[in-house]
């Protein structure tokens, strides 16, 4: 173990940045060395350690080369004492464990006798020469004292590489190049990533939390089933001393402005954001304290919320009509937290957490005709949350064998309903407009009723031999998803408009779509993995990690669907101590992550699903006031089916070699100390999409294979519908009877990939970080980091922003060869420059100030239109990289303009008696900067009678290259905390 000869202000740094402990865990760890005064390595010495808050005590004995260690520690303050017979007792006071990390504590006893000179304090280095991943720990300090908004989200982007995503996916960070669907969540090791798409995870109460880990890279192998970051955070729990609280965050649409509306020519509203009302309140009421004084603790929170949305759709006009639709969502649901720990005794402790983010949105669309409601108010809700709940055992069997054991559950509603569900979705569309406007009496257009579950069990052992610290554990997990989803009504209507005279509009093709899909759906990933920290000599330290993972997918009827075992995960980094004094360090790692088949995937392609449509010439209605037509006449075109409401057999719809999806990651860094307070780091990062998993249409290969081989055809092959779950760019293997009754026997044929005819996915990210950090000393502390990047390839990821799907593994890209043809490019998360600064400053003892600064580029701009020649591809409409026939490679329209914002905050704190009294006001996006971040990227107006013998002649999308969405305005963050 290395000796540092480092200052004790760094101790506290060390802390809040956390280093190379296992996160998962959410525990850290005090290390070091003893010695006498003169620098002679002691043995033998007994150690003692001590929690101040909850009285936890633990003892050891340095060994032969004075080195000791305390593994799998609570978070919290310590204090450690070292006594040797003929030596003075030595105390460090105040040791810092955070929610990961070594502490490195090395301690010089005094020979007794002798005058005993003052120990000012061991030591630990603001750069840990352990470790070799990347990220940020974001503890209550910044919380506390930065603006930062109070989600997930708000934290991650705090870290460097780390940008967000398309607002399709709400409210999501995009980590390392990655598709927001590819990072996993953890709440005191629970996963709570959404793992029916990825997109996203549950939601505790935000006050709830203690601190956070933002892994951007190089984690290590007890971390998978993500290819982006990964975000670990920890509770808050109890301690001795009884507290208890209350506070408050009103955020009132009086000083939140409004993003920027959009008006055409006709004077009619586009986008109307100009009555956006937004109103959100929440109350944290909360206590902690001993159940029984250094054995039982608990914390508990108590979390009523409000959260109301009003807006005003778009305008169309219809026989000189104005007509548009108001909405308005309420959710007042109450969240709530508990944490309980049960120190057993000194080497045992039992962890509970539990919390509830059950939520019922209430929402209402109101039709409207210049001004006035057309009929009565649609309202639904949509039910999500659920109780979540986790046990942990922690045992430190000896000085070099300790355990954890977890069980736990996390559950997610996702029902969505309403009293008018029997219905009809029924909308209109707006050529000249490129409207859609809802009609008939629906209020929800999809309706469904479903819920997930995850129960997930792991077990986790370090185990200590001479210079290894050595991590092995197993995890697995159940996830079960339950779905019943039709169109409202069982259908839906879209009726294509002829508006040439906006004063003489009617109807001329209606397409019905029936869709509906159900089932009972389980997933099951295993993996064991084993890591080891080595430190090789005095300043080379290797963390050599290996990780298997298996992902099991069972379709409709039980069966397995997609199985894939053996998935081998190399995790390796060097790490190498350039000065032998801890101060400075060169790492380099590498990584391999795989990514599981989403539970969406199972839903979609191996359950019941019925999925039809239909286009008919207009011929009146059956019902106008529920905007159901008359179905007869004749049709406008061939119907597309794809599905027919049949669980399909699984050796016809998944390639039989498929191989698992997964990306590769390098890392090459060097961090060095500039003082006890300040240091800086600069890092490469190259990251590449290995295997992507996407259901590709096989009809054409699969023709083109048998016509060449056999003689003969697919029969029920057309060219859009025949969809196989697999690896784009290789061959593909299926068993299929390809003409029924024909001469073709049902058996497995191969698929050449050059017959097939698609490309690889390719996505590439390459980026390089310079960051600068300066530590809390009582007074301020600062970081800030520079972040120039790349993403390219033909690729985002597990979902697609281009068109807003979250289908994970089953977006559009991959349906038709043509739909490839100019898609490599910049990728949707390409941001070439990025900088980051966040700090506060303690003008007094009471007064505080804190600011958070972003920059960075825009956002690739593409344009989507008919494939000139694919005759597949123009099934989809406008959704190939071409322009009016004119090949449009990805990006190739340049950017949306640079984004910058600033947030500022201040907060004073009155003291009452023994408690506290705070306000505090944060104001995001000072300056009101209104930065488009999306536009229209659809260049061809789709739902045309596209004429392929001339390309050049499509219609313009009216609103292609317009605005869709503006970063959030200016919105102020009023909130009071009084504490006891």
């Amino acid at each position: 173990m290395k000796n540092y000869k480092l200052s004790l202000a760094a101790l506290t740094v060390a802390a809040a940045l956390g280093t190379a402990m296992p996160a998962m865990a959410n525990s850290g760890a005090i290390q070091g060395s003893s010695s006498s005064a003169a620098g002679t390595t002691l043995g033998a010495v007994t150690i003692t350690i001590e929690n101040v808050d909850t009285g936890l005590k633990r003892t050891v004995v340095s060994d032969a080369s004075g080195n000791f260690r305390f593994p799998l520690l609570p978070a919290g303050t310590y204090k450690v004492v070292a006594s040797k017979d003929g030596f003075a007792p030595t105390v460090q006071e105040n040791v810092a464990v955070g929610i990961s990390g070594k502490v490195t504590v090395n301690l010089a006893l005094q020979e007794q006798g002798i005058e005993r000179i003052a120990v000012s304090g061991s030591a630990i280095s603001l750069v840990d020469v352990t470790s070799s991943n990347t990220g940020i720990v974001v503890d209550s300090l910044t919380i506390d004292k930065v603006p930062v908004p109070r989600d997930l989200t708000g934290v991650a982007l705090l870290a460097p590489g780390t940008t967000k995503g398309d607002s399709a996916f709400g409210n999501l960070p995009s980590i390392g190049g990655a598709s927001v669907a590819e990072n996993a969540y953890f709440v005191n090791g629970l996963n709570l990533t959404n793992f029916r798409t990825g997109v996203g995870s549950s939601n505790p109460p935000f006050e709830m939390y203690e601190s956070f880990e933002v892994k951007t890279g190089g984690y290590s192998a007890e971390f998978g089933r993500a290819m982006g970051g990964v975000i670990n955070a920890k509770t808050k729990s109890g301690t001795n001393e009884f507290k208890w609280g209350v506070n408050a965050q009103w955020e009132p649409d009086a000083l939140r402005e409004d993003k920027p509306s959009q008006i055409r020519e006709d004077g009619t509203y586009r986008i109307n954001n100009s009555q956006d009302a937004n109103t959100f309140w929440d109350v944290n009421i909360w206590a902690s304290g001993a159940i029984i004084e250094d054995k039982l603790f608990f914390y508990t929170l108590y979390n009523p919320r409000s959260d109301v949305f009003e807006s005003q759709g778009s305008e169309s006009v219809n026989s000189g009509d104005i007509l548009r639709s108001d909405y308005e969502s309420v959710d007042e649901d109450a969240f709530w937290g508990l944490k309980l720990d049960w120190y057993i005794n000194d080497d045992n402790i039992l962890e509970f957490t539990s919390f509830s983010d059950k939520s019922t949105t209430d929402t209402s669309r109101l039709d409207m005709r210049n001004g006035e409601p057309r009929d009565t108010e649609k309202l639904g809700f949509v039910k999500e949350g659920g109780l979540n709940w986790t046990l942990k055992y922690t045992s430190v069997i000896n000085d070099n064998l300790s355990i954890s054991a977890q069980y736990g559950v996390n559950e997610s509603d996702r029902t969505q309903q309403s009293a008018l569900d029997a219905n009809p979705a029924v909308y209109y569309y707006y050529p000249t407009s490129g409207s859609f406007v809802p009609g008939g009496n629906f209020a929800n257009f999809s309706i469904g009723e479903g819920d997930d579950e995850r129960q997930v069990f792991r077990i986790d052992a370090d185990i200590y031999v001479g210079d290894h610290e050595i991590r092995v554990g197993v995890d697995t997990e159940k996830l079960t998803a339950n779905q019943v989803t039709v169109n409202s009504g069982g259908a839906y209507y879209l009726y294509y408009l002829n508006d040439d005279d906006p004063n003489n509009v009617f109807e001329e093709e209606v397409r019905r779509r029936t869709y509906s899909a159900g089932g009972s759906f389980e997933s099951n990933n295993f993996a064991y993995y084993i890591q080891d920290t080595w430190q090789v000599t005095d300043q080379l330290v290797l963390n050599l990690g290996l990780r298997n993972d298996s992902f099991e997918n069972l379709n409709g009827n039980g069966e397995p669907f997609v199985k894939l075992d053996n998935q081998w995960a190399p995790r390796l980094g060097a790490v190498y101590d350039v000065n032998g004094d801890g101060e400075s360090k060169i790492w380099a790692s590498f990584g391999r992550y795989y990514l599981p088949v989403a539970a969406n995937t199972n839903i979609r392609l191996s359950g019941a699903e019925t999925y039809i449509q239909e286009f008919w010439a207009f011929n009146g209605y059956e019902d106008e006031a529920l905007g159901i037509p008359v179905i007869s006449g004749n049709k406008t075109r061939q119907d597309q089916i794809f599905s027919d409401g049949d669980v399909p057999d699984t050796s016809a719809i998944v390639d039989a070699g498929i191989d698992p999806m997964y990306s590769d990651e390098f890392i090459l860094g060097y961090q060095f100390q500039l003082n006890d307070e300040w240091s800086m780091a600069i890092q490469a990062n190259y990251r590449e999409l290995g295997v992507t998993i996407e259901d590709v249409a096989v009809d054409f290969g699969l023709n083109k294979y048998l016509e060449r081989e056999f003689g003969s055809s697919c029969t029920e092959c057309t060219g859009f519908h025949y969809y196989v779950l697999g690896n784009p760019g290789t061959e593909m293997t299926i068993t299929t009877d390809p003409d029924g009754d024909g001469p073709l026997a049902k058996q497995a044929y191969t698929i050449p990939a050059a017959d097939l005819n698609y490309p690889e996915s390719i996505r590439k990210y390459t980026a390089i970080d310079i960051s600068v950090e300066k530590a809390w000393d009582g007074v301020w502390f600062m970081n800030a980091a520079y972040t120039w990047s790349k993403s390219e390839g033909n690729n985002e990821g597990y979902i697609r922003s281009d068109n807003g799907q979250d289908d994970a593994g089953l977006t559009t890209l991959f349906d038709q060869p043509g739909l490839l043809d100019g898609a490599y490019g910049l990728l949707p998360n390409d941001r070439t420059h990025q900088i980051k600064a966040y700090g506060t400053y303690q003008i007094t003892e009471n007064f505080n100030v804190g600011a958070n600064f972003s920059y960075q580029s825009g956002r690739p701009k593409n344009a989507f239109g008919y494939h000139p020649t694919d005759v597949f591809a123009q099934a989809y409409g406008s959704e190939s990289f071409y322009a009016a026939g004119k090949l449009a490679p990805r990006g190739s329209y340049g950017r949306t303009d640079s984004v910058m914002q600033l947030d500022l905050s201040a907060s004073y704190t009155v003291p009452v008696g023994e408690s506290t009294v705070t306000f505090r006001a944060d104001v995001f996006n000072v300056f009101n900067s209104d930065t488009v971040t999306e536009v229209d990227e659809i260049h061809d107006r789709d739902g045309q009678d596209y004429d392929a013998s001339n390309p050049a002649a499509a219609e313009l999308n009216p609103n292609f290259g317009k605005a869709t969405n503006w970063q959030t305005p200016r919105y102020v963050r009023l909130s009071a905390s009084y504490r006891f």
